[in-house]
C-alpha cells in the first residue's frame, strides 16, 4: 500500500514506473517528474486504464475514493473512461441550457445564422412576425420544455385573424427548432406539421381592367392627392412591370441612365437571379425628375419620409390605389397581370413577356438550352407598353378597346 512520503519521496528516473496501491490503483512517475494516478481494470477479458487526476493535486484519500467508485462501475460492467465522458457530455448539455436554452436566445442566434441571404423587407416582416407573436409567449421558456400542443394551440389563434402570419409562423419556428437541434439542446422538432393549418384559399391579386388603367393614371397625373415621389413610384410599378418591392427597394447604383437601362441584383430578387430592365423614354423621364428631388447622398430612389436610410414603406403604393378609389379593384402587383393580359392579348412573344416579367421559364428543358436574353424585343415591348398607357391616358376604354382589335384583325 501506499503512502503520502512515498509518493513524495518517488524520484523520476529515464523511464516511467509504476508505484503500486491495491487493486489496479498505482502512481505512474513520468521521467520529468509528474506523477499521475491510474486505474487498471479488465472488462470481458479487455484490459482499460483510467486517468484519475495527478498528485498532488489530488491526493492518496481522494485517489483511493476515485478508485473505489471507479471499481463499482467495472463490478457493474461499465467502463469508468466511458462513464466518465457522458457526465461529461451532461455537463456540457446542462451548460449549454443555462447560457442558450431559452427560445428567446436560440431564436436570436437562428436568426442571425440565417438573415444574411434574406431581403431587407423580408428580414423586417420576419422580425415584426416573431417579436409580435412568438416571444410575448415563448420568449423565457426553456427550448426543451417547449410541447407540441403548446405550439398547434399558438398558431391556431394567429390563424384566425392571419393566416398567413400563421403560416409564416410556423415556418420560422421550424427552422428555430431545428437549429437547437443542430446545436445539441434537444433532440426532437416539436413543430406541429403543415396539416394543422387551414388550406391556403389561392387568389391572384386584382387587376385594373383597361378603362380603369386609364382612370387611374388620370386620377395618379392629377397629383393633387400625392407627393411627386409617391406618384413616380407607382408609375414606375406599371411601366417597368416589376414587383412593387423591386421598385421601392430600389438603389441608384443600379441604374443606367445613359443607357437607359435598370439591373436589380439577385439578392432583391424573388427568383434570386438578377433582372435587366430596359427603361422606357417615360420611365427615363420620371428618374430624371425623380433625381432631383431625392437627397444626392441617398442610395435608395425612394427614402423613407420618416428614416432616410431605410425604403418607402412596403404598403404606400397600396394605400396610393386606395386613396384614389381603387380599393379591391386592383393592386400594384396586378399592374404585372395587365401588362401579361395585354401583350398575351396582342400575340406577342410569350417568352419576351415573361422576361420581362422576370418569371423563372416553366419548362426546365426548355430554359436549359434558350438562353436567348431578348434584350431588344424586351426594350421594344416595353416602349409599347408605355406608349399604351400614354394612350390610355387621353382615351376612353372604347377607344383602347377598338385599338386592340385592330391590332388583332392586321396580326391575323
Amino acid at each position: 500500500m501506499l503512502t503520502t512520503i512515498k509518493i513524495k519521496t518517488a524520484k523520476p528516473q529515464t523511464r516511467a514506473y509504476k508505484l503500486a496501491d491495491s487493486g489496479g490503483l498505482f502512481v505512474l512517475v513520468q521521467p520529468n517528474g509528474s506523477k499521475l494516478w491510474r486505474y487498471k481494470f479488465r472488462i470481458g477479458g479487455i484490459e482499460g486504464l483510467h486517468a484519475l487526476g495527478s498528485f498532488p493535486e489530488v491526493g492518496l484519500a481522494e485517489a483511493r475514493e476515485l478508485h473505489a467508485d471507479a471499481r463499482r462501475l467495472v463490478a457493474q460492467g461499465t467502463n469508468p473512461v466511458h462513464a466518465r465522458k457522458d457526465q461529461k457530455q451532461v455537463l456540457a448539455q446542462a451548460q449549454l441550457v443555462r447560457t442558450k436554452g431559452s427560445f428567446a436566445a436560440v431564436m436570436t442566434d437562428w436568426n442571425a445564422a440565417t438573415a444574411a441571404g434574406l431581403r431587407a423587407s423580408t428580414r423586417r416582416q420576419r422580425d415584426r412576425e416573431i417579436d409580435k407573436n412568438l416571444l410575448p409567449k415563448l420568449r423565457d421558456q426553456p427550448i426543451g420544455n417547449i410541447t407540441r400542443p403548446e405550439l398547434t394551440a399558438l398558431l391556431k389563434t394567429v390563424e384566425q385573424r392571419a393566416p398567413e402570419v400563421a403560416r409564416n409562423l410556423r415556418n420560422y419556428m421550424w427552422g428555430i427548432f431545428e437549429y437547437a437541434i443542430d446545436t445539441g439542446l434537444i433532440e426532437n422538432n416539436p413543430v406541429p406539421p403543415i396539416r394543422v393549418m387551414k388550406k391556403r384559399t389561392q387568389t391572384n391579386h386584382p387587376a385594373l381592367s383597361e378603362k380603369q388603367i386609364g382612370d387611374f393614371l388620370r386620377k395618379l397625373d392629377d397629383g393633387a392627392a400625392l407627393n411627386d415621389k409617391t406618384r413616380i413610384a407607382m408609375l414606375l410599378v406599371v411601366l417597368t412591370a416589376c414587383r412593387k418591392a423591386e421598385v421601392i427597394e430600389g438603389r441608384w447604383r443600379d441604374l443606367d441612365m445613359e443607357g437607359a437601362q435598370w439591373e436589380i441584383p439577385a439578392d432583391r430578387m424573388k427568383a434570386k437571379r438578377p433582372h435587366w430592365i430596359p427603361l422606357s423614354r417615360q420611365a427615363v423621364a420620371l428618374l430624371t425628375t425623380l433625381r432631383t428631388l431625392v437627397p444626392a447622398d441617398n442610395e435608395f430612389l425612394f427614402p423613407n419620409r420618416r428614416d432616410p436610410r431605410r425604403p418607402m414603406a412596403n404598403r404606400s403604393l397600396n394605400a396610393v390605389m386606395e386613396r384614389l378609389g381603387f380599393s379591391g379593384e386592383g393592386t400594384p402587383h396586378g399592374m404585372r397581370a395587365a401588362f401579361s393580359t395585354y401583350f398575351n392579348g396582342l400575340g406577342a412573344n410569350p417568352d419576351v413577356i415573361e422576361h420581362c416579367l422576370a418569371h423563372v421559364p416553366a419548362n426546365k428543358t426548355r430554359a436549359a438550352y434558350n438562353r436567348h436574353a431578348y434584350r431588344d424585343e424586351r426594350r421594344g415591348l416595353l416602349q409599347a407598353w408605355a406608349d399604351h398607357l400614354d394612350q390610355l391616358l387621353v382615351t376612353n376604354s372604347q377607344e383602347g378597346g377598338a385599338a386592340i382589335a385592330q391590332m388583332r384583325s392586321s396580326r391575323d
